[in-house]
């Protein structure tokens, strides 16, 4: 099974236009997002744009939970976890948190097979912590908050089978 996973949107439409028009991107099974999206119209793009399932957790930016729910309601492929999701895909067993440092928690407990996270906009593309692959997707946005730089917008597809994953720059 082909995953989409993205991170830390943060209103970046663009950004996310081109990433969800990626014909490899399109041809995945489901997608996560780690969260910071922001605004509720950032759910529409997502619906609108990708047909699988999406599941969702929220960051430290999804500040109107209540619209992100409402508006996610308007679309059944897409799931809105709060603050975690845990779950199966491709026959692996997933979890995904917003912050790193629960993430990481969740990785060195060693019950999942992989586990997803962003919040801090550093790539990284294949980590093992006891057996789990530790995977941040990067940032949609393509800022670096804490150093005040631009830095490549990215997301990744990681392939279940095989735990790989291949970097999408836009």
């Amino acid at each position: 099974m082909k995953i989409a996973i993205l991170s830390d949107i943060h209103d970046h439409t663009d950004n996310l236009q081109k990433a969800l028009a990626e014909p490899e991107l399109q041809t995945t099974e489901t997608l996560l997002c780690c969260g910071d999206l922001c605004s509720p119209f950032i759910i529409k793009l997502l619906g609108r744009a990708y047909s699988q399932p999406i599941h969702i957790v929220l960051g430290n930016n999804d500040g109107d939970v209540a619209s992100l729910i409402g508006v996610s309601k308007e679309y059944p492929n897409i799931t809105i976890h709060g603050e975690y999701f845990r779950g199966e895909l491709g026959g692996k067993s997933f979890a995904m948190n917003h912050y790193p440092e629960k993430a990481r928690i969740l990785a060195e407990h060693g019950a999942f097979d992989v586990v997803c996270y962003g919040h801090n906009h550093n790539l990284v593309a294949h980590e093992t912590l006891n057996d789990t692959l530790f995977i941040n997707p990067g940032t949609l946005m393509g800022f670096h908050g804490g150093n005040l730089k631009t830095i490549p917008a990215t997301f990744l597809i990681l392939d279940s089978k095989t735990l790989e994953t291949k970097v999408y720059r836009i």
